[in-house]
């Protein structure tokens, strides 16, 4: 059990239930700087999140992060009132699976209006996975990933983008996803000068004022174009190749690379593979299947042995890491290097990585061979 609560009376009636319930001690974050430590750190697997119902001292972002990291988790929104009602036997029941509160808010409004208002006011709301570099571990790239705010934490995507997409609302969903990464990036500290990169579908990406259209969008933050990266996601395919072949290159020419997203194993798309592309990102599925498949393994030499630069998605453990780099795969972003992260966690996240993981030394210089 995961306790986010500032209230001693909260915290101690947690604390009891799980007691009486026979269940470990809770784990119970008081405070913004331990929530953010242990959204940092990555902790999760809670089946239960109690928040406290009130005004607390932490950012909401960091706290919809925890919810995230245990999406199974039953989430319960509780004053100390509640929790001591009933002499304890509510919260009890809560934890115990006999009772249960509901929240209104489990998707996102499907009214189209309402959609576009709340890409217009403060309802989108944006996290960053890292992606590093294999070799030296660097951190290169994060990447932006829409939520939207709710009630009692944040709604992944799967409960708004694809009403999004029916209504229509795709353009003006990227629109505010770019805008908000811009200004989001361009306040972090300098050492964090790192490049975000944005989905896209193939439609938007191929209108002729796309370049005119992303430099509107980064034009109140002053983000720089070479900063902004492009994701090709593949709900649409694209059908004319010498037209995405002059996408690409006006994109590239005006310093925004594209990413080809989610590249399966045996992908129907191998054609694309020869057109300018910045890189590649292996979908999930393909790169977990590598320990055990050699055509999964075989494909991604090949890609490897013609340059492609490759990005491995869904990266859980050092070993698969290490088979990357094996393999020839320049970039890894999974929860292995971090979850999706608030902005205001990037810097810290970023700090720990470089001090427990440790970057690749510097190579020692060689001393001159003596001369014959």
């Amino acid at each position: 059990m995961l306790v986010i609560a500032c209230d001693p009376t909260l915290i101690e009636a947690a604390r009891a239930a799980a007691t009486s319930l026979g269940a470990a001690p809770p784990v119970v974050l008081s405070t913004e700087g331990a929530v953010l430590r242990a959204v940092v750190t990555s902790l999760s697997g809670f089946a239960h999140l109690i928040l406290e119902d009130g005004e607390l001292p932490i950012d909401q972002s960091l706290v919809d992060a925890m919810a995230e990291a245990s999406p199974s988790a039953v989430i319960s929104l509780l004053t100390p009132e509640a929790a001591l009602s009933e002499e304890g036997a509510f919260l009890r029941g809560l934890l115990s699976g006999t009772r249960h509160l509901a929240h209104d808010a489990k998707r996102a409004s499907r009214n189209s209006n309402r959609l576009q208002a709340g890409l217009q006011g403060n309802s989108l709301l944006l996290r960053y996975q890292p992606i590093i570099h294999v070799r030296t571990r660097r951190l290169v790239l994060v990447e932006a990933l829409a939520r939207w705010r709710s009630e009692p934490v944040a709604l992944t995507p799967v409960n708004f983008i694809p009403a999004m997409e029916q209504m229509g609302l795709s353009r003006p969903l990227a629109a505010a996803v770019t805008r908000i990464a811009a200004r989001d990036m361009s306040r972090l500290p300098a050492s964090l000068g790192i490049p975000v990169s944005v989905n896209l579908p193939a439609p938007e990406l191929d209108k002729r004022d796309v370049v005119a259209w992303l430099g509107h969008q980064l034009g109140r933050t002053r983000f720089p174009r070479r900063r902004l990266m492009i994701e090709l996601t593949e709900t649409a395919p694209v059908r004319d190749l010498s037209r995405m072949a002059r996408t690409l290159r006006r994109l590239k020419a005006a310093g925004h690379g594209v990413l080809m997203d989610d590249y399966l194993l045996d992908d129907p798309r191998q054609r694309l593979l020869r057109l300018d592309f910045a890189g590649i990102k292996l979908d999930r599925s393909l790169v977990q299947s590598l320990p055990r498949s050699a055509r999964a393994r075989n494909q991604v030499l090949r890609m490897a042995r013609r340059g492609l630069v490759m990005t491995a998605e869904g990266v859980s453990t050092p070993a698969l890491l290490r088979a990357l780099r094996v393999l020839g795969v320049a970039r890894a972003q999974g929860f292995l290097m971090g979850r999706p992260l608030p902005v205001a966690a990037l810097p810290a996240w970023n700090q720990r990585w470089r001090s427990a993981e440790g970057l690749a030394p510097p190579r020692k210089p060689q001393a001159p061979k003596a001369s014959t």
